[in-house]
């Protein structure tokens, strides 16, 4: 008889070992994908550690920060990483000294655009050069086929290059790729330090992504005639019908007899279109009152150097005498001078009257500070630039509304040219170049220039078809706004591309000035072991646009 097998015991389990199977594993949070300027830019950072801040100003924001580096590493991704990783695969160093180099330009230019006034450049420098534009193209479409443009063969762009010449641009629009490395060259000279400069490897791979940039980005974009049309459709907005899905309108029945219904609804209506009227009128109140007392604030707090008092001064601006020489020589007694005779009552009278009419030390008021510089106009550059743009093709018949609104404008604004002066600087710094506005300016260019994070293949211009619609919308849309605009001097890319390089020039002259020539009463004679021709494009800085024919030389 077999014998029945003992039954074996399972050891009870703790309560520590039940709570530990119950446990879910824990859930580990992934690790945030490491950013495109953390892996090109900074290999050797710590996954933890913060990117270095690129702007050093207490107004920029991280966010700022993070979108220049994403545009960096995306420019040198696309511009050093293809045929660096055909060299060698395992040397990392190169974008990260690339980086060290674009940091010093790009803080460098900081420090000269917080140091700069740009409100001159945008309210008065450009809109003179636009309206220069705009003249010097109707001057030339008034001389085409006649017999001032070469016996009416020469064409449109020719002409235009005869009134704006500039070496740096040809009569067909092509910009001189050497012009352009040359002042992107003297741009580094100036912003980076002589040790990052006299490398020229970096220096090299630096100029050569931004003359790209420029180059084959930029200027040959900006300068179609279609683009610009688009832009500033862009900067209009939507349509007005276009804002999204309209509601069918509600059809409502007529009715002949009056009912309190009616009244009411009317009454209501009136109510809330004064009330709303009323708000508007008391929040462009509140916004231009407390705009026109910083403006004022402003103006008022601008603070006075007093100039340097020489020493040995008075308090009151009188230089005493020297002192008196000594009464005796060297070697002789001292002899005590003799008292002065005692003048007579009727001199002494004579001296207490004059005395009296001369002002004390004391009363004596300091010296008159200098007077503060005086304030710019910014009222007539924009007066000028709307008239001319209201002004009509000289195939044309000029119109009698813009005149009208030209003078009627001229007029108002005059009245205020010293407060509008003051309102504008105000207005162009907080809202044009407020952080979030240059924020939304670079994320626009990286995707204008790398769409999808890689250099953008030239897209096909639009038909002519198409361009026609384009320049029909913004005729359409401007007229809506202002009377009679005119869109022929940008209807051009020859003409557009002399534009683009001197408000090029302008800028780089405004951010550097030591790169513009000095006037032919300030320059300096050449010396014997200088043979350089002044204008020349040579490594000397301040001679990036060649002198007016009138200061060369004999």
């Amino acid at each position: 008889m077999a014998t029945p097998r003992p039954v074996r015991r399972q050891p009870a389990r703790s309560i520590q070992s039940l709570a530990s199977s119950d446990r879910q594993p824990s859930q580990q949070t992934p690790a945030k994908p490491a950013s495109l300027a953390r892996r090109l830019l900074f290999p050797h950072l710590l996954p933890d550690a913060e990117l270095p801040p690129l702007l050093v100003s207490s107004s920029a924001s991280p966010e700022l920060d993070d979108e220049l580096y994403n545009f960096v590493a995306i420019a040198l991704r696309a511009y050093v990483h293809p045929w660096w990783t055909k060299i060698t695969r395992y040397d990392k160093e190169l974008l990260p000294g690339i980086t060290r180099v674009l940091t010093h330009v790009i803080q460098d230019l900081e420090a000269r655009l917080v140091q700069t006034d740009l409100a001159p450049l945008v309210l008065r420098d450009l809109p003179i050069l636009l309206t220069n534009h705009y003249t010097d193209y109707h001057n030339v479409q008034a001389k085409l086929h006649t017999s001032y443009a070469s016996g009416a063969s020469a064409t449109l762009p020719q002409l235009f290059h005869q009134l704006q010449p500039h070496l740096a641009v040809a009569a067909d629009g092509t910009v001189d790729e050497a012009y352009i490395r040359q002042a992107l060259d003297d741009v580094l000279r100036t912003c980076l330090p002589s040790a990052d400069y006299e490398p020229e490897t970096e220096r090299y791979i630096v100029r050569e992504i931004m003359v790209k940039v420029v180059l084959e980005g930029v200027l040959p974009k900006v300068s179609q005639p279609w683009f610009i049309h688009q832009s500033i459709l862009t900067l209009l907005g939507p349509a007005e019908g276009t804002l999204g899905p309209q509601r069918p309108p509600l059809r409502r029945t007529s009715s002949q007899a009056f009912s309190f219904q009616s009244l009411i609804i009317w009454l209501l209506s009136t109510v809330r279109f004064v009330s709303g009227a009323c708000l508007a009128l008391m929040h462009a109140y509140r916004h231009a009152r407390n705009a026109i007392k910083i403006v004022n604030q402003t103006g008022a707090g601008a603070t006075e150097i007093e100039p340097e008092k020489p020493k040995n001064t008075i308090p009151g601006g009188i230089t005493p005498l020297s002192p008196a020489p000594p009464s005796a020589s060297v070697g002789h007694a001292s002899v005590p001078p003799s008292p002065p005779p005692s003048p007579s009552p009727t001199l002494m009278s004579r001296i207490g009257s004059t005395a009296s009419s001369i002002p004390s030390v004391s009363t004596i008021s300091a010296p008159v500070p200098p007077p503060p510089p005086p304030q710019l106009n910014y009222v007539e550059p924009i007066l000028r630039l709307f008239s001319t743009l209201l002004t009509p093709s000289p195939n044309i018949p000029p119109r009698t509304i813009p005149l009208a609104l030209t003078h009627v404008l001229t007029l108002l604004l005059t009245l205020f040219t010293s407060l509008i002066s003051r309102l504008l600087p105000h207005l162009l710094y907080t809202h044009a170049f407020s952080p979030d506005s240059l924020l939304t300016l670079i994320q626009a260019s990286r995707h204008a220039l790398f769409p999808g994070g890689w250099p953008a293949v030239s897209p096909p211009d639009p038909s002519p078809e198409e361009q026609a619609e384009l320049r029909q919308e913004l005729t359409r849309r401007l007229l809506a706004l202002v009377p009679g605009p005119t869109l022929d001097p940008l209807s051009s890319q020859e003409c557009n591309a002399h534009l683009l390089v001197f408000v090029l020039d302008l800028v780089l002259l405004t951010l550097f000035p030591e790169m513009g020539i000095a006037p032919p009463s300030v320059v300096p004679e050449a010396s014997e072991d200088v043979c350089t021709p002044r204008g020349s494009l040579d490594s000397t800085p301040g001679y990036l646009t060649p002198p007016r024919p009138d200061s060369r030389p004999p």
